[in-house]
């Protein structure tokens, strides 16, 4: 049994960045070991618990989050859904970090950095952290395991660091094939591409966590549910698909979001659900309808039949995915192409591409 430490993007404003580091921490555990997440947050990480920040990287932000907090409860609604379940998911060290200069005397048989967008400067503030290329601690052995850079091809100024620190890694385990090509040029180490971390557990255990601790009703109920999280959620091109989908199917819409601002058609607000309730209305719904990666992976893996609505910002991100599953056709498919999916076909390469992954992570994690 080793003593692991998983480094990425946990305590942030977000269904997906939660999910996929609780599966990291209970795959790692149930193959026997012993977990905790390195309680390190970024600075600009938990930047939408502030009342006013750059909303969408823009000036203006400042101001229309403020007027988001004050005028559709924003922030409550954040504190809501995040804010007192860490523990609850989490095993974390017993100090809260926010300087890789306090980490240096950290010590663990193994360095996970884990998945999500943690190597995206974007996400820290327009400038690469170290601590997601674990440079620190006294550590037996540094891997990643699905580490994201997202959509945009790695700066010229971040490729020494992701050198020098890739000199430091035993294995390196990325989410897209995108990050593998930009990657690979900058390490002799092959470069593997494994599946997001909520594919790790597999519905069953996904079902366990929903049963344990979601409250929210919805067992007896027909709808489709939507969840966004680009900019452009908005926009008339999101509008015209969920109306489109509304028409067609003669279902309410659901809509799981963090504020009270209202968009049509929507029947039903679902403000500052939890993570767990957040799962199980993927798990009940007749149809999501998303942006996002995470629900739609989610949805994949729950069998919700689900519409992904192209991330223009990030598309990368389900393109690995969608291409490994054979689901290409359900980004931006039109009402009136609509099909349910197919689990059938799906399920096989779904577990197919949880033992490739799971092998993988043995096998790493055994090696000298």
């Amino acid at each position: 049994m080793s003593k692991i430490g998983i480094v990425t993007f946990f305590n942030s404003i977000n269904y997906g960045v939660w999910l996929q580091a609780y599966a990291t921490q209970r795959a790692l555990s149930d193959l026997g070991h012993n977990v905790e997440m390195v309680d390190y947050s970024n600075e600009f990480e938990g930047k939408k618990l502030r009342y006013t920040y750059d909303e969408d990287d823009r000036a203006i932000g400042y101001v229309t989050s403020l007027l988001k907090a004050i005028i559709y409860g924003r922030v409550r609604y954040y504190k809501k859904a995040f804010g007192d379940h860490l523990h609850e998911y989490y095993n974390t060290t017993l100090k809260h970090y926010t300087d890789i200069k306090d980490m240096k005397d950290l010590e663990y048989d193994v360095l996970v950095a884990g998945s999500d967008q943690i190597w995206n400067p974007e996400i820290t503030g327009g400038k690469f952290d170290k601590v997601y290329l674990l440079q620190f601690g006294k550590v037996d052995k540094r891997i990643s395991f699905a580490s994201s850079i997202g959509s945009k091809p790695v700066r010229e100024e971040d490729k020494d660091i992701f050198r020098e620190a890739f000199k430091t890694f035993h294995a390196i385990g990325v989410r897209e094939n995108y990050a593998k090509t930009q990657l690979q040029p900058l390490t002799d180490l092959p470069i593997k591409v494994v599946c997001d971390p909520t594919f790790l557990l597999s519905r069953e255990k996904w079902e366990s966590l929903i049963s344990e601790k979601a409250t929210y009703k919805c067992e007896n109920e027909k709808y489709i549910l939507t969840y966004f999280v680009s900019p452009e959620k908005r926009s008339q091109r999101y509008q015209d698909m969920i109306k489109g989908y509304h028409d067609s199917m003669n279902l309410p819409v659901w809509s799981v979001q963090f504020s009270t601002y209202k968009n049509n058609p929507c029947e039903k607000l679902i403000v500052g659900a939890t993570t767990a309730d957040f799962l199980k209305l993927i798990q009940n719904a007749e149809l999501v309808i998303t942006d996002s990666f995470h629900g739609a992976a989610l949805s994949a893996n729950l069998n919700t039949s689900f519409v992904c609505i192209q991330n223009r910002k990030n598309p990368e991100r389900t393109k690995t995915l969608f291409e490994r599953l054979d689901l290409m056709d359900r980004i931006d498919m039109k009402p009136e192409q609509y099909k349910a999916c197919d689990y059938e076909s799906v399920n096989p390469r779904i577990d197919e591409m949880r033992e490739e992954a799971l092998t993988w992570l043995v096998d790493v994690l055994k090696e000298k």
